[in-house]
């Protein structure tokens, strides 16, 4: 069964990139439309902490140690775009456990931890240099992230009734970023993403730097390297975490 979830993560998921997609040729009465399921191979480091008195914890973890407890991922953007103007929408689903072995010899059973991460970000976009070869955009959006914990206990000797504790934590940051590409040939071009916000956390920002690669008019191939850092810190709960890693992607376009 992971292993199919683990499929279904490599098939429907394939990088964060009509966010970072160089721009489409348009009339300027004409709607055009780019959909990219995709992968980003991701790992954590940071620090965290759970409630008041509870120590701050640090923590690293690449991309094959999330692989090993993943459940199940779904990452997809969409962008809208007539003339200069553009909206675009982003979600990330990730979902993660891991179960440690008998504890106390057996007597409190076992422990399960499960974890999930929302990340959802709409911006708009404006194009200020609209250029075939160099398109510059200007975004201003929102990114909202939701993490939620479990922790449950197997029936024991110690635990009869297999206790079960879990919380959950949510913010919105409103950002300003930049987005340009340089268009090669008609087959490849690079592109660059960054930008910065505040608001829920005391600061958050994301870099992105890749290579577009276009099979045909309708289909782009898309490979970068992501970074998102965000600093949650409040009196119960410390979230300083940076996410990054490689993706690869393929964008529709109609």
């Amino acid at each position: 069964m992971k292993h199919l979830r683990r499929t279904l993560v490599i098939s429907s998921c394939v990088a964060y990139a009509p966010l970072f997609a160089q721009a489409q040729t348009a009339t300027p009465d004409a709607w055009q439309f780019e959909l990219t399921p995709y992968l980003w191979a991701a790992g954590f480091s940071g620090w965290s902490r759970v409630g008041e008195r509870t120590p701050t914890v640090k923590f690293d973890a690449n991309f094959s140690d999330v692989w090993r407890n993943l459940d199940i991922g779904a990452m997809g953007n969409f962008e809208a775009r007539k003339g200069r103007w553009a909206i675009v929408f982003d979600a990330i689903y990730v979902k993660l456990s891991r179960t440690s072995g008998p504890l106390l010899g057996g007597e409190l059973g076992t422990a399960k931890l499960t974890g999930d991460e929302t990340i959802l970000q709409l911006a708009g976009a404006y194009r200020a240099l609209d250029s075939p070869v160099t398109p510059v955009d200007m975004l201003v959006g929102v990114r909202f992230t939701d993490l939620y914990a479990q922790l449950s206990f197997s029936q024991s000797t110690l635990l009869p009734n297999g206790p079960s504790r879990s919380d959950s934590k949510n913010w919105t940051d409103g950002f300003v970023g930049v987005r340009a590409a340089y268009v090669f040939s008609e087959k490849w071009s690079v592109v660059g993403y960054a930008d910065a916000g505040t608001g829920g956390t005391k600061y958050s920002w994301q870099l992105y730097g890749g290579v577009n690669y276009n099979f045909s008019k309708t289909i782009v191939g898309k490979l970068g390297y992501r970074v998102l850092t965000q600093n949650y810190d409040k009196t119960d709960f410390l979230y300083n975490v940076r996410t990054s890693g490689v993706f690869a992607g393929v964008g529709i376009k109609f």
